[in-house]
């Protein structure tokens, strides 16, 4: 940094000739433009729209239900970060539908597309109802609809979940926010 000294002003400035002020404030943009996409308090795991899935259901679907989480590529956390995504972005376009289901709705949407794992215990079964609504969305429209709408979103993920990606429907990866899962794969 270099200091300059004129009659009319004594400030710091940067290296490149901004002020230090100016300098601070161009970094803390920066730094915000890191974080678009990230969701507004770290308490909340998913925002979709106008659904929101705190952290703390979103462990409670982690603690209940991983031994349900079977995959070759994705840890059970992850598994559960998309099925608790999707289920959110089921929520918001089915409420932005103007429809509503019924939890006898949602059992049979669950029973129809063979999610009856999720059955196992009440927690798991909330989690399947929840995403019951994307299912329902999905079989009322054609799939070019849904991703359409689906891309119109504002779908917001923690961090420390991983990254949505809309073309997948689903929370992958990692930051250096993250705690690594440290669990048993089933």
């Amino acid at each position: 940094m270099t200091t300059s000294s004129s009659p009319s002003s004594n400030s710091t400035r940067s290296s490149r000739g901004l002020p230090r002020a100016a300098a601070l404030a161009v970094a803390a943009a920066v730094a915000l433009g890191a974080l678009a996409g990230c969701v507004p308090t770290p308490n909340i795991a998913v925002q979709a729209g106008d659904q929101r899935v705190s952290m703390d259901t979103f462990q409670a679907d982690v603690d209940a239900c991983s031994s349900l989480a079977n995959s070759d590529t994705m840890s059970p956390r992850q598994i559960i970060a998309t099925t608790v995504t999707q289920g959110a972005v089921g929520e918001e376009l089915l409420a932005r539908s103007g429809r509503t289901l019924t939890t006898a709705q949602r059992d049979a949407v669950m029973q129809q597309n063979n999610l009856t794992a999720l059955n196992a215990n009440p927690t798991c079964r909330e989690m399947g109802r929840r995403l019951a609504a994307l299912y329902a969305v999905a079989q009322t429209s054609d799939q070019a609809t849904v991703l359409k709408q689906i891309n119109s979103l504002d779908i917001q993920v923690n961090p420390r979940l991983g990254r949505w990606y809309p073309e997948q429907l689903a929370v992958a990866g990692s930051s250096s926010l993250s705690s690594l899962w440290a669990g048993p794969r089933s």
